[in-house]
């Protein structure tokens, strides 16, 4: 079992569309060079060897492929709609990464981007931790915020429903929450500046 288990990891790891990409490129290369073996391909897509797999694999890769371009040129140059900004948001808040985003809406990763700006929506940067919180946009700080409302911790990095504040004389309001994120479920206290205010996003009719 051991073993089965770890050739799957090692498969999810290597079975990436930019990998996928390079293998296929590297099985059909230009005229002139000579394509790396079904093996080699194997290896490098962390499978077992399997020629009727590794066909069946680059086949629906490039049926997939195919289909995201079709639909993206439909797409290409139209407005988002609002549903589509509403989904957008409550993925991308729900923990989805951008590239996931932008393969389930067939939108660019420029267009998805700009849609979490225009609403003010915390981004999640590499390198931000604990210790490094995110950055509250401009647009969604506030000095206070209602009992019961739910915003975002950028410490935490998670959805969070206030439930207390006091007033600290050198940080102002500060606030007793419940951290929403199936990961964290505890309650913290944070100062109002590290809390982003989700009202746009509501009033757009994302549900928080």
């Amino acid at each position: 079992m051991a073993r089965v288990r770890k050739r799957t990891e090692l498969e999810e790891e290597k079975m990436t569309d930019s990998n996928l990409s390079r293998v296929i490129r590297l099985l059909e290369p230009e005229e002139g060079k000579k394509p790396i073996t079904k093996k080699d391909a194997c290896q490098m897509l962390g499978m077992t060897y399997n020629t009727t797999r590794l066909a069946t694999i680059i086949e629906q890769f490039k049926e997939r492929q195919r289909r995201t371009a079709e639909q993206r040129a439909k797409l290409r140059g139209k407005p988002l709609t609002k549903d589509e900004k509403v989904f957008i948001i409550q993925e991308y808040l729900s923990g989805a990464t951008i590239d996931s985003i932008t393969k389930s809406t067939y939108r660019g990763v420029t267009l998805v981007k700009q849609v979490l700006e225009e609403y003010d929506v915390p981004l999640r940067i590499p390198g931000q931790t604990y210790f490094n919180p995110q950055l509250v946009p401009d647009g969604a700080m506030r000095d206070k915020f209602e009992i019961g409302e739910v915003v975002w911790s950028t410490r935490y990095v998670s959805l969070a429903k206030v439930y207390s504040e006091k007033v600290d004389p050198k940080h102002g309001h500060i606030y007793h929450l419940w951290l929403m994120d199936d990961k964290q479920r505890q309650y913290c206290w944070q100062p109002h500046y590290e809390l982003a205010s989700l009202q746009q996003i509501r009033e757009l009719g994302v549900q928080v």
